[in-house]
């Protein structure tokens, strides 16, 4: 993997599943904003998680409309993982 677009992947990743985690316990709320808020979380931790994945894709030396497989979330990331490293 290219050394300049791991530091986005960790990024990306990391703080887009983290965003979506307290998305999560956040909608689970019983305040009136609650839900808004989560959602907001969660849409947002999911646009930095496809960054991640686009970023770890490119890495890679893959096209980054690969990255999209972030939609997927967990599975998305594993099938990234297993795909090739084409700049060894």
């Amino acid at each position: 993997m290219l050394a300049e677009y791991k530091q986005k992947t960790n990024i990306g990743i990391g703080v887009g599943l983290l965003m979506q985690i307290a998305g999560n316990f956040v909608s689970g709320g019983t305040t009136a904003g609650s839900g808004l808020v989560g959602l907001f979380l969660l849409l947002g931790g999911l646009g930095l998680f496809i960054w991640g994945c686009v970023s770890y894709a490119v890495g890679k030396g893959h096209h980054g409309a690969l990255g999209l497989l972030g939609v997927f979330s967990i599975l998305g990331l594993i099938v990234l993982i297993l795909l090739p490293d084409k700049h060894k």
